[in-house]
């Protein structure tokens, strides 16, 4: 059955996409069976005016195939607050892939003192420092009375401009 947990701090309401997928109230055992894909059309798009038509179809693309590698270690979550504006913005869901190792630049889910938040890994001489992308909030300088946890890095996310 499909669970949510919720979880209070600038990170909420995790999601676990490696559920099994329901139709009819019968379970489906293969998840890919709604994998969806879509087209891709050749090139880049300007932000002027332009035209497409079926004769730019590159390729079809699977947003799952893009940005989930690991079905078993990723999951959604959605983000709360403005920490991490202009890039992340609150409501907006992020992938989060939990079997990638942390590395310097990473933006990243964790657990800082019990309470989830997102933010920017920075290790720089020795010190790792946890940063938000908005600049009204503070750098957090982690020490050694600190607990942090990495939940996952962030490798995506989806927002709804309406």
């Amino acid at each position: 059955m499909a669970r949510a947990t919720h979880i209070y701090g600038n990170v909420t309401e995790v999601y676990n996409i490696n559920m099994k997928v329901h139709f009819e109230g019968k379970p489906f055992e293969n998840s890919d069976i709604y994998m969806h894909y879509l087209p891709l059309y050749g090139g880049v798009v300007s932000c002027g005016l332009f035209g497409i038509s079926d004769d730019f179809v590159e390729d079809h693309l699977s947003l799952d195939q893009k940005f989930i590698k690991n079905k078993e270690a990723s999951f959604f979550v959605k983000a709360d607050g403005d920490s991490m504006s202009p890039y992340i913005i609150s409501g907006d869901i992020l992938i989060v892939d939990r079997s990638l190792n942390l590395f310097h630049g990473a933006v990243a889910t964790f657990f800082y003192n019990n309470q989830a938040i997102c933010k920017q890994y920075i290790k720089a001489e020795g010190k790792v420092i946890l940063r938000s992308f908005n600049k009204k909030h503070k750098d957090i300088m982690i020490t050694e009375e600190d607990q942090l946890e990495l939940f996952g890095i962030v490798v995506g996310l989806a927002r709804n401009f309406y």
